[in-house]
């Protein structure tokens, strides 16, 4: 037996999902994470169905700027 996807759970560990407290001080959450949750991929118009060089450069831009802070 095998699952043919992942659950929330693992998304949230996968794409480091955290859940945040709006400045709005209502109690309204945001779900933020580093990385693209599938449901963002799916719309960014990099999800082609293999991994291109567009979505290689658009990696490496995202992983400097979370290095660089």
């Amino acid at each position: 037996y095998f699952d043919d996807e992942l659950s929330e759970e693992e998304i949230n560990f996968m794409c480091r999902t955290h859940l945040c407290l709006n400045n709005l001080d209502d109690g309204n959450v945001e779900i933020i994470s580093w990385w693209p949750r599938p449901q963002a991929w799916a719309a960014s118009g990099l999800n082609v169905g293999f991994w291109s060089s567009r979505c290689e450069s658009w990696f490496q831009l995202r992983l400097g700027n979370i290095q660089q802070g």
